[in-house]
C-alpha cells in the first residue's frame, strides 16, 4: 500500500466522522489498515486519524497507540496546533496507551512557554485532563471471562449507588459551584445538559469543555467514562475509580431531529456501557417546544429510539437493548392549564392537581410514548420558565415564573427509566427533586437517584455443554393484515431462530414452536434465568434472511428488531424474561411498534432444558398433551418408576412409558 493510499484511508476515515457514520465494523477496518502502515504514516496523518477518531468516539487500540507515540517520538517536530489536536483527541477518547507515563514524563523535555490563547500552559492542560484518562483495556474489555473483578471481591452481589441529572442551561453561564445538584457519595453519574452555549472561561476554548471541566471539578476524584455532545447538548458519565475498572464496552452517538432531522438544536444523545454482566443505557434528549406540540415530541421520542445505534450491527430500538435505561432531559410536555390557576396551585404546593394535567403523564397513560418507563413522584415546583438570575423566595422556596413569557409553567425537565421486564436485581429508585438554588437558567436542574444491584458476572465454562430454549403455543394479538413471523435472538445463543410464517385473522396470529440453542459453555440454567430475549415480528413480505446476523457485545440475551440489511420495520417487537423458565412458564410479551406506541401481545410457553433439541421437544409434547395423569415407567436397570407426571419432563432416552 502506498503512502497516498495511506492518506485516501485516513481522509475517507475523517469524511465518516464528519458525517457520523458509527459503523464500527467498517471503522475498525479502516483504523486496521492505517495502523498495518504505521512506518508509513508522517505525525500529519495520525493526528488526523486519532481526531476521526475522537469524533467517532471509537477508541481502536492501534490508533491510541500510534498517537501516544507520536507525541513522545516526534515531539520536537510537532506544532503547538498539533500537540493541542492530539490531546483533545486522547481525552475525547478516555484512553491513553500504556506507554503514557513515558508521554507524560517526556513533556518536560518540551517548551513549557507553549501556551494556548487563554494563557494557560498547553502541557498544564493535557496534564489535567489525564486525570481523567484510563487505559483501551477499560473500554474494549471481553465481555465476560476475563478477570475477576475486584467489586465482586468478597460478595456475589453489590449495590451500586447512581446519580442522573439534567439541566437545560438556558444558554447562560452556570455558576461555578454545583454542589447542590451534583451532590457527592455516587459511585455512577449521568449527567445531561440542554441549551449548553455560553462563553467559556478565557483558557478553555468551547463552551462543551467548559462544562465538562466545571462539572469534574464539583465531582473531584472520579473517572470520566463517557463525553459525548450533539450542537449545545451533552451527556457526561463518572464513576469512582474502583468501579471503572469494571465498566467496558462504552458507546456513544446521537439522532437530531430539528428541521426533519437536519439541526442538531432538537434531538437525543446516548451512551452504553456494561457493569459485569448488566448493561446501562443513558439517553439526554431535547424535545420540540411549546404547549401544543404533543404529537411532535412523541414523534421525536420515536425517532431517537430508531435512529441511535450503540452496535456495530446496528441493533435497533434503543430501548429494548438493555437492562436499565435512564431517559433524562428537557423534554418540554407542557401542564394544560392556563397560567393563573396553574400558579395557584403551585402556591398551594397542590402537586396532585398538577399532575392530572401533565402532558407526559396522559401520553405514558395512552401508551402513545414512554409507556414502558417508570418516573418518581412529581413532588417539587414545575422547573420552566423561570426568572434567569433571580433566586427563590427565601420564605417559599419557590423560584418566580417569568411574566415577560406568559408561558404556562411546566416539568418539562424530567427523569425517567426502565428495565427489562421481570429483571432479577430491580432498581430501588431514590429522592426525585429539583434544585431551584442553582438559579442562572430560566429551567432548574433535576436529579435523581437509584439504588442498583449487581451479581458477579458469569463465566462461560470452556468444556461445559449448552443449553436449549423452547419456545411453544405462540399467540399474537394486535398484528396488521398479512403473513407474519417471529423471530427471537440472544447474544448467548448460537444463532436467530424464527417460526414458520402465519396469517393473521383480525390481528390474531399463532405461530409454531421454536428451540434456540445457547453457545457452548453457557450451561448454567440458573444464570441464563437471569436473562431476557427479545422478539420481533416481520411482515413476510417486508422481511430479508437475516441468517448472517452476528452476536455483538452490546447485550444479554436479545432478539433482533432491525439487524437486517433492509432495516425493515417489525410490526413490533417486545422483551420476554426467561426467569422462571427452568420448568414450563407461560409469558406475555406487550408489542410496541417503531413509533414506540403500544400495539398488541405476544403470549407463549418458554422452558430452559439441557436434554438435546429433539429430546426438548418431545419432552415438551408430553408435558403438554399429559399435563397432568399417573404414570408407570421402567427404567433400563428393570427397576420401576411410577408417581405422577404434572407438566414435569421425562427424558424419553432412559425410560420407557408402560
Amino acid at each position: 500500500m502506498s503512502v497516498p493510499r495511506i492518506s485516501s484511508l485516513v481522509g475517507l476515515l475523517e469524511a465518516y466522522a464528519r458525517l457520523t457514520i458509527y459503523h464500527m465494523e467498517t471503522n475498525q477496518l479502516l483504523c486496521d489498515a492505517v495502523v498495518a502502515r504505521e512506518k508509513d504514516l508522517a505525525p500529519a496523518l495520525i493526528i488526523q486519524a486519532a481526531r476521526a477518531c475522537a469524533a467517532l468516539a471509537y477508541a481502536h487500540p492501534g490508533i491510541i497507540r500510534l498517537a501516544t507515540a507520536c507525541m513522545a517520538e516526534f515531539g520536537e517536530q510537532l506544532t503547538e496546533e498539533d500537540f493541542d489536536f492530539l490531546g483533545r483527541a486522547l481525552e475525547d477518547l478516555g484512553v491513553l496507551g500504556e506507554d503514557s507515563r513515558l508521554m507524560l514524563a517526556s513533556f518536560s523535555a518540551f517548551p513549557t512557554t507553549l501556551n494556548l490563547d487563554g494563557g494557560k500552559p498547553l502541557v498544564a492542560q493535557l496534564v489535567a485532563a489525564c486525570k481523567h484518562l484510563r487505559t483501551i483495556q477499560l473500554r474494549a474489555g471481553t465481555r465476560f471471562g476475563g478477570r475477576t473483578c475486584e467489586l465482586w471481591d468478597k460478595a456475589d452481589k453489590v449495590v451500586l449507588k447512581v446519580f442522573a441529572g439534567t439541566w437545560n442551561l438556558g444558554n447562560a453561564s452556570p455558576p461555578d459551584d454545583l454542589q447542590d445538584w451534583l451532590r457527592p457519595g455516587y459511585d455512577i453519574y449521568l449527567v445531561g445538559v440542554q441549551e449548553c452555549n455560553y462563553h467559556p472561561r478565557p483558557w478553555i476554548d468551547t463552551c462543551a469543555k467548559d462544562w465538562c471541566q466545571t462539572v469534574e471539578e464539583n465531582l473531584p476524584g472520579l473517572v470520566r467514562i463517557c463525553q459525548h455532545e450533539m450542537g449545545h447538548c451533552q451527556i457526561l458519565c463518572y464513576a469512582r475509580e474502583k468501579v471503572s475498572r469494571s465498566i467496558h464496552n462504552v458507546a456513544a452517538s446521537h439522532e437530531e431531529t430539528g428541521l426533519g432531522g437536519l439541526l442538531a438544536n432538537k434531538g437525543g444523545l446516548a451512551m452504553s456501557f456494561w457493569i459485569g454482566d448488566t448493561s446501562i443505557c443513558f439517553v439526554c434528549s431535547h424535545l420540540a417546544a411549546h404547549q401544543g406540540n404533543i404529537d411532535r415530541r412523541n414523534s421525536d421520542t420515536a425517532h431517537i429510539i430508531e435512529g441511535i445505534c450503540l452496535t456495530k450491527d446496528q441493533l435497533r430500538p434503543l430501548t429494548h437493548q438493555f437492562t436499565h435505561v435512564f431517559w433524562v432531559g428537557d423534554l418540554n410536555y407542557r401542564i394544560d392549564l392556563d397560567r393563573e390557576a396553574c400558579e395557584d396551585l403551585i402556591s398551594e404546593h397542590a402537586w396532585d392537581k398538577l399532575r392530572e394535567h401533565d402532558q407526559l403523564l396522559k401520553v405514558q397513560k395512552e401508551e402513545k410514548a414512554f409507556w414502558t418507563f417508570q418516573e418518581g413522584p412529581l413532588n417539587f415546583a414545575p422547573t420552566y420558565q423561570h426568572i434567569p438570575g433571580m433566586p427563590p423566595d427565601p420564605e417559599t422556596g419557590l423560584r418566580a415564573y417569568d411574566p415577560k413569557k406568559a408561558r404556562v409553567p411546566s416539568w418539562t425537565d424530567r427523569i425517567l427509566w426502565q428495565s427489562f421486564p421481570d429483571v432479577d436485581l430491580t432498581l430501588e429508585p431514590g429522592s426525585y427533586d429539583s434544585s431551584p438554588m442553582l438559579c442562572t437558567s430560566d429551567h432548574s436542574p433535576v436529579s435523581a437517584v437509584f439504588d442498583m444491584p449487581l451479581t458477579k458476572p458469569y463465566r462461560i465454562e470452556e468444556k461445559g455443554g449448552c443449553l436449549y430454549i423452547q419456545i411453544r403455543n405462540l399467540q399474537a394479538t394486535g398484528l396488521p393484515p398479512g403473513d407474519h413471523h417471529v423471530s427471537f435472538w440472544g447474544q448467548y445463543c448460537e444463532r436467530t431462530r424464527h417460526t414458520r410464517n402465519a396469517t393473521s385473522k383480525d390481528g390474531y396470529a399463532e405461530f409454531s414452536k421454536v428451540t434456540l440453542q445457547t453457545k457452548p459453555g453457557v450451561c448454567s440454567s440458573k444464570w441464563v434465568q437471569t436473562r431476557h430475549l427479545l422478539v420481533a415480528i416481520y411482515k413476510v413480505d417486508d422481511y430479508v434472511d437475516s441468517a448472517h446476523m452476528k452476536s455483538h457485545p452490546v447485550s444479554t440475551l436479545m432478539a433482533l428488531t432491525g439487524m437486517v440489511d433492509s432495516f425493515e420495520e417489525p410490526d413490533g417487537y417486545g422483551v420476554v424474561s426467561l426467569r422462571g423458565a427452568g420448568t414450563c412458564k407461560a409469558f406475555t410479551a406487550k408489542l410496541s411498534n417503531s413509533t414506540g406506541s403500544h400495539v398488541g401481545s405476544l403470549h407463549g410457553e418458554i422452558r430452559i432444558s439441557s436434554v438435546t433439541s429433539a429430546e426438548s421437544q418431545l419432552d415438551f409434547e408430553i408435558s403438554n398433551i399429559i399435563p397432568k395423569t399417573d404414570v408407570n415407567a421402567e427404567l433400563r436397570d428393570g427397576s420401576q418408576l411410577s408417581g405422577q407426571l404434572s407438566g414435569c419432563c421425562l427424558n424419553v432416552k432412559t425410560m420407557r412409558l408402560l
